[in-house]
């Protein structure tokens, strides 16, 4: 006679329901300080900005004429949190970006960061990498960013921010 099998439940694992009972493995307060730094890096970039402030922002941006094809993005609260992606202009995607769907550097100053774009139907989008790039540039809430096709062949785009604190 053959023995039943025992099949195993496939997924996640619950959590814990208990929050005082910490893992064995993970230090107490490890993730909670990683979190909290987190959200302070979010909280300070996500700014009190009044309209004035943002149309000079804005202005100072639109006097910026480069020679290569560009487009201006006001950075919303959504485009500045981890997991969040920027949408492109889809002029400018369908012109430019077409069929683009893979890593491209973008680039202020003389440092590059790979960011993910991706096109489908007419629009583009950064994804993986964009987090990164805001953090590390202390772009936030209401900044103007400029974006300059450098390159088609390697698809670098040259940023240049218009920082909302700038005009105050």
């Amino acid at each position: 006679m053959a023995t039943p099998k025992i099949l195993k439940k496939r997924g996640r694992k619950k959590k814990n329901p208990n929050p005082e009972e910490v893992n064995s493995s993970t230090p107490r307060g490890v993730g909670s300080e990683n979190r909290s730094k987190f959200y302070e890096s979010a909280s300070a970039r996500m700014r009190t900005v009044t309209a004035e402030e943002r149309e000079r922002a804005i202005t100072a941006a639109k006097t910026y004429e480069p020679t290569n094809p560009f487009f201006r993005v006001v950075l919303r609260p959504s485009y500045l949190y981890r997991g969040c992606i920027m949408y492109l202009p889809s002029g400018f995607a369908e012109k430019y970006l077409s069929g683009i769907s893979s890593f491209i550097k973008i680039q202020l100053g003389e440092k590059q960061w790979p960011v993910r774009c991706l096109y489908k139907a007419g629009r583009a989008k950064f994804s993986q990498g964009w987090y990164e790039f805001t953090l590390e540039n202390n772009i936030g809430e209401g900044d103007v960013c400029v974006f300059e096709l450098l390159s088609t062949r390697d698809f670098v785009l040259k940023v240049t921010a218009f920082r909302v604190n700038q005009y105050v």
